[in-house]
């Protein structure tokens, strides 16, 4: 009888655990880690809209940022001084480069995207890249961290070398 409730028990006991399979979940980053910072998740988690606030401290400080253009096909590289608000009509490319915000320190929140200070611990720049009249990518540029969702063309390559204050 020992024998048979024994039996019965690892019987149970194997249909259970083989049964019961736990549920893979992706992992999800949290709100202000590096990979959600340009805006965009990483694949398979959704978009979330996130209003950007740029405090009134970092308006009255920063006025410009720093950008280096490589021209790829005469593998040169050059520094221009672009205003926040402003554009830049790179040379030998139909591109325009547009600054759309720069935060000297980056911080992004479940419903904001916004600087923690006016202090460039962690510079940042939402960047519109125009090709032809058409925007071909929207996206932050981080000085600290080039190699962070960088923009990628065969023509030109485009990093922040940080902000220019007043």
């Amino acid at each position: 009888m020992k024998k048979l409730v024994t039996l019965l028990l690892v019987a149970g006991l194997v249909f259970t655990f083989a049964g019961c399979k736990k549920k893979e979940e992706k992992p999800q980053l949290p709100p202000g880690h590096p990979g959600m910072e340009s805006g965009m998740p990483p694949a398979g988690m959704p978009k979330v809209e996130r209003t950007i606030v740029v405090p009134k401290e970092v308006k009255a400080k920063w006025k410009a940022v720093k950008l280096v253009i490589d021209d790829k096909p005469a593998k040169t590289s050059k520094e221009y001084t672009v205003n926040v608000g402003g554009d830049l009509a790179v040379p030998n490319a139909n591109i325009t480069v547009k600054v759309l915000t720069f935060l000297p320190h980056f911080m992004m929140g479940d419903k904001e995207i916004t600087s923690a200070s006016d202090k460039p611990t962690m510079p940042a720049a939402q960047i519109d890249v125009v090709e032809n009249g058409k925007s071909v990518w929207k996206g932050w540029l981080f000085s600290l961290q080039p190699e962070m969702h960088p923009f990628s063309h065969e023509k030109i390559g485009i990093k922040l070398v940080g902000g220019v204050s007043k």
